[in-house]
């Protein structure tokens, strides 16, 4: 049996502000989930604000990385290796570019958090990932991003 505390990959944490209104984005690894089955990186967003600052994440995966009919990933060419992260990118950029263009700025440093077992398995099974919600708040606030998440 699996281990559900044990770390098994890095989520990437990154928090945007635009005037009042604050854009945050988290970015997970990719992962089998305890019984083996396959979870795709996925970005959950959201964007909150005075007058809305208990908004739902929203969330999408990202495409999947070619892997064996069994689960299993593939080794893969350079070429092939590019050509997915260059897909998945393309993904990643458009929310990037959006944000540019209504003038959201990158606030602080993006954040590096621990993803669990467990964490995966919420992930696959389409639920927020409170745990690394949690992991998230700890952090920002030992590393002084203040209480409040936006202006």
């Amino acid at each position: 049996m699996a281990d559900k505390d044990k770390v098994v990959g890095r989520a990437l944490y990154a928090e945007f502000r635009s005037g009042a209104q604050t854009y945050q984005m988290i970015i997970t690894p990719d992962g089998l989930t305890a019984d083996g089955r396959n979870v795709p990186s996925t970005i959950y967003r959201r964007q909150v604000s005075a007058t809305k600052p208990r908004r739902a994440w929203k969330t999408y995966a990202l495409p999947k990385l070619q892997q064996e009919p069994t689960g299993v990933y593939t080794s893969m060419t350079e070429e092939l290796a590019l050509s997915q992260a260059s897909s998945r990118l393309t993904y990643i950029e458009s929310s990037f570019l959006r944000m540019e263009g209504y003038g959201y700025k990158l606030y602080m440093k993006p954040l590096i958090i621990e993803v669990s077992q467990a964490d995966l398995d919420d992930i696959r099974a389409s639920k927020t990932p409170y745990k690394i919600l949690g992991r998230i708040t700890r952090v920002r606030k030992a590393l002084g991003f203040g209480e409040k998440l936006f202006a």
